[in-house]
């Protein structure tokens, strides 16, 4: 039986709303939005002590903090040192960039859909959220494994050294960068639905259909 929730109706404007369990006896709130169709969303429970969200905020604050210091520190050090300004310390450096970014642009807005338990921040910031979180972390695995293919050719070719230009690498960190790009992108052309939004369903995805 439909049961009308006063809160929900503040969110979800006209669509139609019920709170069902799921399989494993959560509360699910299933929404019917102008298009048609049905999604079941998590229903947020505001009994969550202060204690553990202050404890969740102090924690993944400082994790943030971390990744943001941490990084900058191997960027400047990279940059500043001479001695540490080598051809291989180039692929380092790029990857300390897409963890940077990951840190500062990715999971402060993680942290907020996480301590809200759903999402409300609108449709451009959610699209752009779940861009740079897939193209920086694509980004951040091809880096490490084009290190660990200069590292492997470097252990078992002889010459490889001798031969490793600066274009060869800059060669790999573009195509790092570039196919994180193409992984990232065309789901936000191809697999959006218009009609979508975040705000009503609680959930940002960057696959709609």
């Amino acid at each position: 039986m439909a049961e009308t929730d006063g809160c929900v109706d503040c969110v979800l404007g006209a669509s139609l709303a019920s709170a069902v369990p799921d399989v494993d006896g959560n509360l699910m709130m299933t929404t019917a939005g102008e298009n048609g169709t049905t999604i079941n969303v998590p229903r947020f429970e505001s009994n969550v002590s202060m204690l553990r969200l202050f404890a969740t905020i102090i924690v993944i604050g400082t994790i943030i903090l971390a990744a943001i210091v941490g990084n900058i520190f191997v960027i400047t050090a990279i940059a500043v040192e001479r001695n540490l300004r080598t051809v291989a310390n180039y692929l380092i450096a790029s990857l300390a960039v897409a963890d940077l970014l990951v840190a500062a642009l990715v999971m402060p807005l993680a942290a907020v859909n996480e301590v809200s338990a759903r999402w409300f921040l609108g449709r451009e910031l959610c699209d752009a959220w779940v861009s740079f979180d897939v193209i920086c972390c694509t980004s951040s695995i091809l880096h490490l494994v084009a290190i660990s293919l200069d590292r492997y050719w470097a252990v078992t070719r002889v010459d490889y050294i001798h031969r490793r230009s600066p274009k060869r690498i800059l060669g790999m960190i573009a195509a790092s960068w570039g196919m994180a790009l193409v992984v990232s992108i065309p789901p936000l052309f191809f697999q959006s639905d218009p009609t979508y939004d975040p705000n009503e369903t609680g959930v940002c995805l960057i696959s709609q259909v």
